[in-house]
C-alpha cells in the first residue's frame, strides 16, 4: 500500500504507485480521506463510506505514464474525486502555479491550458531567485495556497529546458524523460518549495502575438471569475461514466467564495505575453 499527502487535507491510500506525484510514499498512521484499489471490472467506480471516498480501478485501465503519454482517464478520476472531498472541507484546487518572490510576495500565475504557465515557472525558479510552490495544481484553503505535489511537466522543445536536462536532469533522482517532454519534480528546479503561501499578486495571463502589454488592474470579481472559468474549462467533462460522475458530485459547494478568500487581499492584473517572453514579463514585474 502506497500513501501520499496530497495536501494537509487530503491524505491517499493506493494500491498502486502514483507516478503523477513528485513526493515519495510515506507508511500510513491515520485512516485515509481516499482509497485506489484495484479490481476486474468494465468501468471505474466511486464509492463514499463515511469520510473517505473509495476509487475502484479495473484491472485493464493504465494508472502509470509511459512513452504513449498520461494515464489520462485514472488521472481525471483521481482528481475529480480529490476534488469533491476538498469541495467537502472548505477547500477547492486550482489550476495555476504558484511562488515566493525574492521580495517575499505570494504570486499567483494563472491561465488557459498551454499559456506556457509551466516552462515560466522553470525559467524563474533557475533565474529568478523565486521559490516554486507549484507549476499546475494548487490547493486552496482558508485563505492559503498549498501545493499539490505534481510533477513540473516540462516542454523539451525549449532550448533552456534541453539544456537543464542534458546537464542536470539525468543526474536528478526522479526526473523522468520522455521524447518530448521531462517530468521534474519541484526540489529539482527551485531553492526550497514553500509549505503554503498567501498571495500578494495574482498574474492573469493572456498570450498573445507581440509585442507584450503592460499588467493592466482587474478587480477582485475578475480575477474570481477568471479562476473559475478555467476551473470549468479544465474539468468539464471528465469523468463520462455516469456512475463515477455521479458519485463525485459536489451538489452546492460554494467554489467561488473559497477562491474569493484567497484572492481577496492580492493585487490582480491582467498580463498579456507571448508564450516565448511570459518569465521575462513576470520576471520584470515581480521584481
Amino acid at each position: 500500500m502506497y500513501t501520499y499527502d496530497l495536501s494537509p487535507l487530503v491524505t491517499v491510500d493506493s494500491e498502486v504507485e502514483l507516478s503523477l506525484l513528485d513526493t515519495p510514499s510515506r507508511p500510513s498512521t491515520s485512516e485515509p480521506d481516499v482509497v485506489v484499489r484495484r479490481r476486474e471490472g468494465h468501468a471505474p467506480t466511486v464509492e463514499w463510506t463515511g469520510r473517505s471516498a473509495v476509487v475502484t480501478v479495473p484491472s485493464s485501465l493504465p494508472v502509470g505514464k509511459d512513452a504513449s503519454g498520461e494515464p489520462v482517464e485514472f488521472t481525471r478520476l483521481l482528481l475529480s474525486t480529490v476534488q469533491a472531498m476538498l469541495l467537502r472541507r472548505g477547500a477547492t484546487l486550482a489550476f495555476g502555479a504558484a511562488f515566493r518572490a525574492p521580495d517575499g510576495d505570494g504570486v499567483g500565475l494563472f491561465g488557459p491550458s498551454n499559456c506556457g504557465k509551466s516552462t515560466a515557472a522553470f525559467h524563474l525558479a533557475r533565474t529568478g531567485g523565486v521559490q516554486l510552490l507549484a507549476d499546475d495544481l494548487l490547493v486552496l484553503h482558508e485563505g492559503w495556497v498549498y501545493p499539490f505535489p505534481r510533477h513540473l511537466n516540462l516542454p523539451r522543445d525549449v532550448p533552456a529546458v534541453e539544456r537543464w536536462v542534458e546537464s542536470e536532469g539525468t543526474r536528478v533522482e526522479q526526473v523522468r524523460l520522455w521524447p518530448g517532454e521531462a517530468d521534474v519534480p519541484r526540489w529539482a528546479v527551485t531553492g526550497s518549495v514553500p509549505d503554503r503561501i498567501r498571495f500578494d499578486v495574482v498574474l492573469l495571463v493572456a498570450t498573445r502575438s507581440p509585442p507584450a502589454r503592460d499588467p493592466e488592474p482587474v478587480s477582485t470579481a475578475a480575477a474570481v471569475a477568471a479562476l473559475s472559468g478555467f476551473r470549468r474549462a479544465a474539468l468539464a467533462g471528465w469523468i463520462s461514466d455516469p456512475r463515477a460522475r455521479e458519485a463525485i458530485d459536489t451538489g452546492d459547494a460554494d467554489h467561488r467564495s473559497i477562491v474569493r478568500e484567497a484572492v481577496a487581499d492580492a493585487a490582480c492584473y491582467r498580463l498579456e505575453a507571448p508564450r516565448s517572453d511570459l518569465a521575462q514579463s513576470i520576471a520584470r514585474f515581480v521584481r
